[in-house]
């Protein structure tokens, strides 16, 4: 197999080709049980792996190359995307709607056991857009400013998502899912004993709908390399975070349907602030203390994650590797056809 990196720069993603004319899925899944050891090492110092130029045209393709590469792979999600299955262990990435901003996150980092590894696979190749940006998170934080770094470490953050009756149909347009996907019952005992498993403190609200907070650290210490990592949702659950993603990505695209998201997105922002408590919006985040994060420590935190963010566009039979405890992942809006697939492990 031929290895190099995507950017020499960052040493992110490490790309992974065929070196003869054999690109079957035997051939790499053969080679990835042979180099287990040394792909491990790779993902460790890189913090993604990118498969691409090989055979793998299903789902279940895909499944078969992560779960050689990760047998560990798990089915259970308390994120906040809307997810089709497809398979046993292999999901739709996301089934927000094509211009939606997903911005830069480790998987789950506000649950006590987030996934150690994530798989991407690109089943239909966008059109357009759509790309799935990926992050060192290391670096995003020794690129912090120390102060506004300090504060995060000293105080950690709280996330709090509110969900509606399964019965309600959100009106906002930002409400990602009902509880009741998520946890595929509408028995609140069994809501409870879940949350509880996760250190999720969970709450009822008037007309079925509920409130879950978790508080935990911002930083986290990576298990092999000890090195210090932003982890947590701050710039995807701030009220502000999502008009100053799309400003970025309006200047990267530079369409007028970017332009317009844009302007929709700083005026609905304003509205919600003038409109909406803070602990009742869909998602929302504060320090450990209860205390505002300001939105220049957003917008900080933004500038510092989009200076090393690495954007490469999918091919169809990509699978991406990520390590999750360092390397972060978002996704561009995009138009035309598009199928992203995802699987992780615990």
């Amino acid at each position: 197999m031929n290895l190099a990196y995507f950017s020499e720069k960052s040493k992110l993603p490490l790309i992974v080709t065929p070196s003869s004319s054999d690109k079957s899925k035997a051939t790499l899944l053969q080679w990835i049980s042979e180099n287990r050891k040394m792909l491990e090492q790779k993902l460790i110092e890189s913090g993604a792996i990118l498969f691409r130029g090989f055979d793998v045209q299903t789902p279940q393709d895909f499944e078969d190359v992560a779960k050689t590469t990760e047998p560990d792979l798990k089915d259970d999600y308390l994120g906040t995307s809307p997810r089709d299955k497809k398979t046993e262990f292999v999901f739709s990435a996301s089934e927000l709607p094509p211009h939606y901003p997903i911005m830069q996150h480790c998987e789950m980092s506000f649950l006590p056991a987030a996934p150690r590894r994530l798989f991407f696979y690109c089943n239909i190749q966008p059109e357009y857009g759509g790309e799935t940006p990926i992050c060192d998170f290391r670096k995003v934080y020794q690129d912090l400013d120390p102060k506004i770094r300090e504060e995060f470490e000293r105080k950690g953050v709280k996330h709090i998502r509110n969900y509606s009756s399964p019965n309600e149909k959100s009106t906002s347009g930002f409400q990602l899912k009902s509880w009741k996907d998520m946890f595929h019952t509408t028995n609140k005992e069994e809501v409870e004993k879940k949350c509880a498993e996760y250190d999720i403190i969970c709450e009822w609200k008037p007309n079925d709908g509920l409130r879950m907070t978790n508080k935990n650290d911002s930083i986290k210490i990576h298990p092999f390399t000890k090195e210090k990592v932003w982890f947590n949702h701050t710039q995807v659950f701030h009220l502000s975070a999502a008009a100053d993603e799309y400003s970025r990505i309006h200047k990267r695209q530079k369409r007028w349907e970017t332009f317009k998201t844009s302007m929709l997105l700083e005026a609905m922002t304003l509205y919600k602030k003038w409109t909406k408590d803070p602990n009742e919006q869909s998602m929302h985040v504060v320090f450990g203390d209860d205390s505002s994060i300001p939105e220049d420590y957003v917008e900080h935190i933004q500038d510092v994650i989009w200076k090393n963010l690495v954007i490469q566009p999918w091919i169809k039979g990509d699978v991406l590797y990520i390590d999750n405890f360092s390397t972060s992942h978002g996704r561009l809006p995009y138009y035309g056809p598009r199928e992203i697939m995802v699987c992780w492990t615990s």
